[in-house]
């Protein structure tokens, strides 16, 4: 199963851009964060950037310019990263209102942005993702972050996106690439009560699907939260894990977190 073969309700159970910014807010520009040594001032300026870049993109094609690659994290985000954390903060919100202002404008067509093909839906699904993640990458696992990460909307979404955009270095092939892992190579990760994660290896590429939830043992269980931000690339600390892989299984999934 795809995550694009179930239709469910894709109405917010929670605020995460608002979350997001009300910790924001009562957070120094200098703490360090959980997403790759950066600092919040490193983070928003990340996040500043994109936006930047993602109005850019639409923009261009509303004027009917040629597509163009996306610019990478190192070409986009140095000029963000170098302002004062005011006038920074500033810059996001201006970013982040022009790029939901062309969100709207760009109707029901598509443009690509990190290698995939993004609607207005699936640009607003991603902010929603990056708030959700971006936000435990500040203050960790609380309980806005477990009811937030634990939305299967967002663990369907990181599927698609982490399978479509691939430049993009959080996804599953760029963090196994040049593994000795066998095709055919089938590891299961459960978080009840939804479906089963299924990553499978295929041509060296890990590929990522849910399933129902099978009779056979998970090769992980953890907590939907939790298996979200393994999808990511990152793990909390505190979440309990059962652990069962080993040989191939457990060096897949090594790849994939290496903190087990």
């Amino acid at each position: 199963m795809t995550p694009e073969t179930t239709t469910r309700p894709t109405t917010p159970e929670v605020d995460e851009v608002g979350e997001f910014i009300t910790t924001l807010l009562g957070t120094p520009p200098e703490r360090l964060t959980n997403c790759r040594g950066w600092t919040v001032h490193e983070l928003v300026a990340h996040l500043a950037a994109g936006a930047a870049e993602q109005a850019d993109l639409i923009e261009e094609h509303l004027a009917g310019k040629p597509e163009r690659p996306t610019r990478t994290f190192a070409e986009r985000e140095p000029a963000y990263q170098a302002l004062p954390d005011a006038e920074l903060r500033d810059r996001l919100v201006v970013e982040a209102g022009r790029f939901a202002t062309l969100q709207a404008q760009l109707g029901t067509a598509a443009i690509a942005f990190t290698g995939r093909e993004m609607t207005a839906t699936d640009f607003a699904m991603h902010g929603r993702s990056e708030c959700a993640l971006h936000r435990w990458d500040i203050v960790g696992c609380d309980d806005v972050a477990r009811a937030t990460l634990a939305q299967p909307v967002l663990t369907r979404h990181a599927l698609t996106v982490l399978t479509g955009m691939s430049s993009l270095a959080e996804t599953p092939a760029h963090r196994v690439r040049s593994a000795p892992l066998p095709d055919g190579l089938r590891v299961v990760v459960r978080s009840e009560p939804e479906d089963d994660l299924v990553i499978t290896m295929r041509g060296g590429v890990p590929m990522l699907s849910l399933e129902p939830i099978a009779d056979a043992p998970a090769h992980l269980t953890l907590d939907p939260a939790a298996r979200l931000l393994l999808l990511w690339g990152r793990r909390e600390p505190s979440a309990p894990i059962t652990l069962t892989a080993t040989g191939a299984e457990r060096a897949l999934l090594d790849r994939l977190v290496p903190a087990f």
